[in-house]
């Protein structure tokens, strides 16, 4: 009887050049060949293969390091990721579904084929990038609340096994607290999803857990995009859309180059913080009566601690907002700050949305959301007086404006980066008698 094989790549192997053989009878059951046209991708794969079972992890891997020490391949990485760790190490999590490539072209992204997870768990490397689990989508940082492991897939779907998840967040999960998550992914140059940046968690407002991480990205300039299940529904589309256009409409009226005068920064100030909280007023009222009803069972002493980290929340999103440009002075004599301190206090969430689609948020992060989504407000460049300056860059004859004129024809840039360069090689031209230079 002639020998059972497996075809791979054109060639029949036996069940002895396949790591892990779950019935010799059966080739479907014959996963990660190890011949010596395979076992550089054996090592590579291992982890990844969802087929060997938990039980089967060590042998399988002993297996293949062994193929691969014969064929002459270094192993010390693969050994110390697999073997020495594997009596050893936590107890491995189960495989958890992020995502599932499709059609997305309806939510403005594209089609996502298998072929692309496929790249995107050959990318992945945690030694390189090791994928934060969050809660929400993070543009900066957020606390980590557990991370990704390995990646592999099952049909269509992408699995992610997670490591070093802190236990009152999974407890948070179990009891159903958050249903939705959803996947960022990096993108390469052509704009196709090539790596795994976070896993996001939806639902409700995180759990108070103390000492954990802050994920710190390193981006290096790669855009990421995000899929999932936190699409909006249309009620809650309504008054984002609303907010969007209002800020857009707002900011889209100025030019380049044009600078706020105190009025317009009061004006903008005044209009955003109305928009901006008009619709959550209501619910407001009720959370903070509330949140009273629920301080009568604290003692002083937890009252006092429960307070600081309250009052640190707000202050904590108003220093995020400062940092990105978008917090102005002009919020703090509104009384901004006064409302990102009122929103601080709430344990309760905003529930948007009907049935799937329903989605529940912190009122002081949608607040936060709503403004980082704004155009930067706080001017990045430099700002000069003492100059009168028109449309296409024409001013009224100073040596500093006839200097950029010059540098942005000479050069081919804006007027206002040419600006920026001759202030910056000639400061004495914006002294009082030529220009001026000024801060918002």
């Amino acid at each position: 009887m002639a020998e059972l094989t497996k075809t791979v790549d054109g060639n029949p192997l036996p069940a002895s050049k396949f790591a892990y053989v779950g019935d010799a009878q059966n080739i479907a059951t014959w996963h990660l060949p190890i011949d010596k046209d395979h076992i550089e991708s054996a090592l590579k794969m291992f982890g990844h293969e969802k087929h060997v079972p938990e039980g089967a992890m060590t042998a399988t891997a002993k297996k293949i390091a062994a193929a691969a020490k014969d064929a002459g391949l270094d192993t010390k990485n693969f050994t110390d990721t697999y073997l020495k760790t594997s009596e050893h190490g936590e107890a491995q999590s189960p495989w958890i579904e992020i995502f599932r490539a499709g059609d997305y072209r309806a939510q403005g992204k594209s089609v996502i084929t298998r072929s692309d997870l496929e790249r995107v768990i050959r990318n992945y490397d945690p030694t390189y990038h090791e994928a934060p689990v969050c809660v929400g989508h993070p543009k900066d940082n957020l606390p980590a609340y557990g991370w990704i492991d390995r990646l592999a897939l099952d049909g269509d779907v992408l699995l992610a096994r997670e490591k070093q998840v802190d236990p009152k967040f999974n407890e948070a999960r179990q009891a159903g607290r958050y249903k939705k998550r959803s996947a960022a992914f990096y993108q390469d140059a052509a704009g196709n999803v090539a790596g795994l940046r976070h896993v996001a968690y939806l639902g409700a407002q995180p759990p108070e857990v103390k000492g954990l991480q802050d994920v710190q990205f390193n981006d290096s300039g790669r855009t990421f995009i995000v899929f999932g299940e936190e699409e909006s529904v249309a009620d809650e589309k309504t008054m984002e859309e609303r907010l969007k256009a209002f800020f857009s409409e707002l900011f889209g009226r100025k030019t380049e180059g044009a600078t706020f005068s105190e009025a317009d920064v009061k004006r903008i100030a005044g209009e955003a913080v109305t928009a901006a909280t008009q619709p959550l007023t209501t619910k407001i009222t009720q959370l903070e009566t509330d949140l009273k009803s629920q301080g009568t069972a604290f003692s002083e002493r937890e009252q006092k601690i429960a307070g600081a980290e309250v009052a640190q929340r707000g202050v904590d999103a108003i220093t995020r907002l400062k940092s990105a440009g978008k917090w102005i002075p002009a919020y703090e004599k509104m009384g901004l700050g006064l409302v990102f301190g009122e929103l601080a206090k709430t344990s309760a969430t905003v529930e948007f949305g009907e049935g799937d689609a329903k989605k529940q948020v912190a009122p002081l992060q949608l607040l936060v959301e709503f403004l980082e989504g704004l155009p930067k407000i706080v001017p990045g460049g430099t700002n000069f007086t003492g100059v009168t300056v028109v449309a296409g860059g024409k001013g009224a004859g100073d040596p500093l404006t006839d200097a950029a004129r010059a540098r942005q024809k000479e050069k081919n840039i804006t007027f206002s980066e040419a600006l920026d360069q001759v202030a910056q090689e000639n400061p004495e031209l914006t002294r009082p008698g030529a220009a001026a230079a000024g801060a918002v």
